[in-house]
């Protein structure tokens, strides 16, 4: 558990919490319907929002898709994602940086040491997680 930096086992709630990709370590023990709801609930509010383009949305689907209740997060490589929506692999990275840069997703590296990444580089190599912003808060507060 100490390589996940962003599960907060400090009993405390995440500061900002609707504008973080942290998750309270208590939500984190729900069970994986009830996270599950909550990813796809925070899916929903966000389809019409103008900012993003269909291709962000489908990314944005895949993420969700294939996010893990283990480590509260989704794991898998752009060329992954990119099979899984049927796009390029560099239309899936814009799609990426664009919804770090609405403010959806994280994108941290796992280890002890607290490290997350405004974008993606090419050719650099990290064990890299994609984080819902608000998911803690939706599963504690918001209600799912």
């Amino acid at each position: 558990m100490n390589q996940y930096w962003w599960i907060e086992s400090g009993g405390g709630v995440p500061s900002e919490e609707q504008e973080s990709g942290c998750v309270r370590y208590a939500v984190s023990q729900y069970s994986y319907s009830k996270v599950k709801q909550a990813v796809w609930r925070i899916y929903r509010l966000n389809l019409d929002r103008k900012d993003l383009n269909a291709s962000d949305k489908v990314v944005l689907y895949c993420l969700c898709e294939r996010f893990r209740v283990q480590s509260m997060s989704s794991t898998d490589a752009v060329g992954y994602l990119s099979k899984m929506c049927g796009m390029n692999r560099t239309t899936v990275g814009k799609s990426i940086q664009r919804l770090v840069d609405a403010g959806l997703i994280w994108i941290v590296e796992e280890g002890e040491v607290r490290k997350a990444h405004k974008r993606l580089e090419a050719r650099k190599y990290f064990k890299k997680h994609f984080l819902l912003v608000g998911l803690s808060y939706m599963l504690a507060e918001g209600g799912s």
